[in-house]
C-alpha cells in the first residue's frame, strides 16, 4: 500500500493543510491526476527526486525535486516526515493497526483534524456540516 502525501506551507514554512491518498502505484499518471485534483496550477511543488514527479513540471506546476539520501530526507522534507510520524502514532496508538478496507477513511480523519487544529471555535459547526453532507455507508458496506 502506498500513500501520496501533500502538505501546504505558509510563507514562513509552517504546515497549513495536509492531504493523504492511498494509491496502488506511484507513477506519473497518478501523480498528475492527484496534483490536478488538489493543487492550483503554477504552484511550486517540492518533492524528493523520484523520477515520476517529473510529470508535474510538464503539467503546469513549478517543480523543485530534491535528491536526498539517508538522514537528509527528514531535514529536506521535514513536515512530510512529521505528518507521517504523527499519522502513524494516531493510527497505531488509537486503533492498534488497521486493515486496508477503511484505511483511507482513517487517513481522512487524521487530515480533517490536522487541517482544523486552529479552528476550535468552529469545530461543532463544521462537524454538523460534515455529518449532514457526508455519504453514508450501510452496515454491510462497513463489514464486508
Amino acid at each position: 500500500m502506498k500513500v501520496i502525501i501533500g502538505i501546504s506551507l505558509t510563507d514562513k514554512g509552517k504546515p497549513q493543510f495536509a492531504k493523504m491518498e492511498i494509491v496502488d502505484n506511484i507513477d506519473s499518471i497518478i501523480l498528475k491526476k492527484a496534483a490536478q485534483e488538489n493543487i492550483e496550477p503554477g504552484t511550486t511543488i517540492k518533492s524528493d527526486g523520484y523520477k515520476s514527479y517529473g510529470v508535474l513540471k510538464k503539467s503546469g506546476y513549478e517543480h523543485t525535486p530534491i535528491v536526498v539520501k539517508g538522514q537528509d530526507a527528514a531535514e529536506v522534507l521535514h513536515w512530510v516526515h512529521i505528518i507521517i510520524s504523527n499519522a502513524k502514532a494516531f493510527i497505531n496508538g488509537t486503533f492498534h493497526g488497521l486493515g486496508r478496507k477503511h484505511f483511507q477513511r482513517y487517513l481522512d480523519e487524521f487530515c480533517y483534524r490536522f487541517n482544523r487544529r486552529f479552528w476550535e471555535n468552529r469545530l461543532f459547526d463544521r462537524l454538523l456540516v460534515a455529518c449532514t453532507t457526508a455519504k453514508t455507508i450501510t452496515y454491510t458496506e462497513l463489514t464486508l
